[in-house]
């Protein structure tokens, strides 16, 4: 006795449905797919200016990289979320510009402070997990006693790094 035909092809069509969403999420994660809606801004220059795109160790870090969650559910939902991006280039007269970014900055950095808070964090610690423990030599020791002081805090007291950390890639607006 085989596997019946309805089975089978819906084993199929569910790995293509995997495959192909798999391949869209990491196609739409990538800068070059950002800067389609985002050409016009200082956006990618400010990173470059940035010790998360100028630094002695030469990494440089992507879009996803600060703006998405790594992996999972969250990651999933907040595609959907920045999926906004896209409308609002489509919709909204001059988002592709340098003059809407400045008039929209403080809007948009809050939007995405509150995100980074919701989150923890979880965007930067994934690259940076080394802030409590085996901290690098190079790392100041006010900020090694700034972040082992806020590690001793209750969860709920603790600061989140966008709290200390506001424009460390791009430009957080003043007032």
């Amino acid at each position: 006795m085989g596997i019946p035909v309805g089975a089978f092809l819906a084993l199929v069509v569910g790995a293509v449905g995997v495959y192909g969403t798999q391949t869209v999420l990491h196609a739409t994660s990538t800068d070059a797919f950002c800067m389609t809606c985002h050409s016009n801004h200082s956006l990618k220059d400010e990173v470059m200016a940035s010790s998360h795109g100028n630094n002695s160790v030469g990494i440089t870090v992507t879009c996803a990289q600060c703006h998405l969650p790594p992996g999972g559910f969250e990651y999933l939902v907040k595609k959907i979320i920045v999926s906004k991006d896209i409308i609002g280039y489509m919709t909204i007269d001059g988002f592709n510009t340098q003059e809407w970014l400045e008039a929209n900055r403080k809007e948009q950095a809050e939007l995405a402070r509150d995100y980074l808070r919701s989150i923890d964090s979880r965007t930067c610690t994934s690259c940076h997990s080394n802030i409590y423990e085996n901290q690098p030599e190079s790392m100041k020791k006010v900020a090694k006693k700034m972040h082992a002081m806020n590690f001793k805090k209750a969860e709920d007291k603790r600061k989140t790094c966008i709290d200390c950390h506001k424009g460390v890639a791009h430009p957080y607006p003043k007032g």
